[in-house]
């Protein structure tokens, strides 16, 4: 263990490193893309079910999500480069800053808060965005967990809004 890393943080790694494994196999612009994660890594499984209970070790103990955007959105970067592909978390409610996945990107979906939260009108579990698609992620109905697999850490952000109407300019 490397001295100040968790070893829950080094255990998350090791079992997001076979996850990556997978990831960096499977086409994300494939129709079936998050049918063939499911059917590798069951979302519903101990090694999942692992994930999610390291993720909330990382988030009570502050490494996980150091960052944060507004009241309704905490990130971090897990790895710069896992399988080809950066691996970050967020830990979000309502809607988030829109972004174009050049390459695509690869959610594991947690719902954190809230019945039954969705992102993007989708339940928990894999989520995949072809490449070149765009959106605004938006959870509703509570708060999700996201750990997320982008090829080569590539991401288009949006310009931030302009600030609203009657708003002290800086």
């Amino acid at each position: 263990m490397v001295e100040g890393v968790s070893p829950e943080r080094t255990e998350l790694l090791e079992l997001l490193e076979e996850v990556a494994a997978t990831v960096a196999g499977i086409d994300p612009a494939a129709p079936d893309a998050a049918a063939r994660l499911e059917a590798a890594h069951p979302f519903r499984s101990p090694g999942m079910r692992r994930v999610r209970a390291l993720a909330k070790v990382g988030v009570e103990q502050g490494w996980l999500l150091p960052r944060e955007a507004g009241t309704e959105v905490r990130f971090g970067r897990l790895a710069k480069d896992l399988r080809g592909h950066a691996v970050d978390c967020v830990l979000m409610s309502g809607r988030a800053l829109g972004h174009t996945h050049p390459r695509g990107e690869v959610n594991i979906g947690f719902a954190w808060e809230g019945e039954a939260p969705r992102f993007d009108g989708q339940p928990e579990g894999w989520i995949v965005f072809p490449p070149g698609s765009h959106h605004v992620p938006t959870v509703t109905g509570g708060r999700m967990l996201f750990v997320y697999f982008l090829p080569g850490g590539e991401v288009v952000w949006d310009p931030p809004p302009p600030p609203s109407a009657g708003s002290p300019s800086a």
